[in-house]
């Protein structure tokens, strides 16, 4: 532990009778703050004596204004637990499609699993009382981009298959897979263009929409429509259309050579839908029936992702899955889609209060997470985000900090691209562990919104130069 003394005037803490009402913590005081009280008004009216004397006519205890300490904290990687991917589905905007072979992290692929539903039920094709009049032009997926993660410029290799049972009702893990049957409806590899206009050329005029991924499916799926008017008609509901009829679509994407990329696609926009482009008769006019992949239908859940990972580097599998505690002295590891996130034990706030003159208030708890940069790439950026959780009496169980309630802003976790690191304000929650009303339970970090974004980051444990630590300002009496 190493203490600095640091008696400025301008370090001066105010305090309130109601500790609650105090911005910056919670404050375990007694006559304490009643003293610190007193010598904030003497100070203001009394500049010119010197800080060390102010108020000692009044009281019989000298006060050290302030208080810099550097704790020790040990941290380490553990596998993350499945994530709800269905919150994704009816909350976020993201689903992520894509394969990514990260030399640190490993081998992830992400796919997607969705129902396709007519806009109306019953419902029939126009034209299809006479099906066999009734020629297919194309049948498009398209998928509206939302971002990307990883190095763009490689090939992906994307597979759509129809589902052969329906998607689970309620919450769907991202651990979870759905059978397919095997015919492939689609199979194509290209170079994604998240960022790039797509424009059509019409009869009339050239349309201009946002970027969209577009894939051709086999015309044996519109036909699956087109020729069962008589089945299509019969439907008054929805459950009966996915048990009997159609489920919806996998969407998955394969490995290929390079680093590889992880697609974001906005399923709730109006761009991602399945068009069918047909012909009556002789008519060389084009029809086109659309089906929609969001949830018009203010249902909960209609799609969900599944995470797999592969062969993470020995660092991370000496940690994660050896049980190394040692190793993440040195470094810790931290990737979303329900792959890494690291424990963290702070030190026992008993460390440095023993070491006081008495009751002693926090000013300001931060905990810094510096990266390491000796892993850094170019195609593989640091997390943009991490949040801090804390644990409970129960394994996997993950509760907001106090300090949280204070907003983004107060909270932290944002990285700091200057100084390459992240901090966190955590001043609320220690108060609380140094008063006893919560036990000095571990906490976890994680990728901030890890169901919807592809990053991660490698940072430095306790025991590298300027590495991952707990700095504390407290103000405490000098008997």
């Amino acid at each position: 532990m190493i203490k600095i003394d640091n008696l400025k005037p301008q370090d001066i803490l105010k305090k309130f009778s109601n500790p609650r009402l105090v911005s910056r913590g919670f404050f375990r005081l007694k006559r304490f703050s009643i003293v610190l009280a007193v010598l904030s008004g003497i100070f203001f009216l009394s500049c010119n004596k010197e800080l060390d004397t102010i108020g000692i006519d009044l009281i019989d205890t000298k006060l050290r204004l302030s208080v810099d300490t550097i704790l020790p904290v040990s941290a380490f990687t553990q596998i993350e637990d499945s994530v709800p991917t269905t919150v994704t589905a009816s909350l976020g905007n993201n689903s992520l499609l894509g394969f990514i072979n990260d030399p640190v992290f490993g081998k992830t692929k992400a796919s997607i699993y969705t129902e396709i539903l007519p806009p109306t039920l019953p419902f029939s094709i126009a034209g299809t009382n006479e099906p066999n009049t009734l020629s297919v032009d194309s049948v498009v997926l398209s998928l509206a981009y939302g971002g990307s993660f990883g190095d763009i410029t490689s090939e992906m290799l994307v597979r759509v298959y129809e589902l052969d049972d329906t998607i689970p009702a309620g919450t769907v893990y991202s651990n979870r897979q759905v059978a397919h049957k095997p015919f492939v409806l689609h199979e194509s590899t290209f170079v994604p263009l998240p960022n790039d206009t797509v424009f059509f050329y019409g009869e009339k005029d050239t349309t201009f929409l946002p970027a969209h991924l577009r894939l051709n499916l086999d015309h044996s799926l519109a036909r699956k429509f087109i020729d069962n008017p008589n089945l299509t008609l019969g439907f008054t509901s929805y459950d009966p259309y996915r048990l009997e009829f159609f489920s919806g679509l996998h969407i998955t994407a394969e490995e290929t050579s390079g680093t590889g990329a992880m697609l974001y696609f906005n399923l709730r926009s109006p761009l991602s839908r399945l068009q069918i482009f047909y012909k009556i008769g002789a008519d060389t006019i084009t029809q086109v029936f659309e089906m929609s992949i969001r949830d018009q239908f203010a249902r909960k859940y209609t799609r969900f992702e599944n995470f797999d990972h592969q062969f993470a580097s020995s660092d991370i599998l000496d940690q994660a899955v050896n049980g190394d505690t040692l190793a993440g002295m040195e470094r810790i590891f931290v990737q979303s889609m329900s792959n890494f996130r690291s424990r963290i034990l702070l030190p026992d706030p008993q460390t440095f209060i023993n070491d006081s003159k008495g009751d002693i208030a926090i000013n300001t708890a931060r905990l810094i997470i510096p990266v390491d940069a000796d892993f850094l790439q170019d195609t593989l950026p640091v997390a943009n985000r991490l949040v801090l959780l804390r644990g409970g009496e129960e394994d996997g169980e993950f509760f907001s900090l106090q300090d949280q309630a204070g907003g983004a802003l107060y909270f932290g976790g944002a990285l700091n691209k200057e100084k390459m690191e992240y901090v966190f304000n955590i001043t609320q929650h220690l108060q609380m562990v140094m008063m006893g009303v919560l036990p000095n339970y571990p906490l976890y970090l994680r990728v901030s919104g890890s169901m919807e974004n592809a990053e991660r980051a490698v940072l430095k444990g306790p025991l590298r130069e300027n590495g991952m630590r707990l700095e504390i300002r407290y103000t405490e009496p000098v008997q």
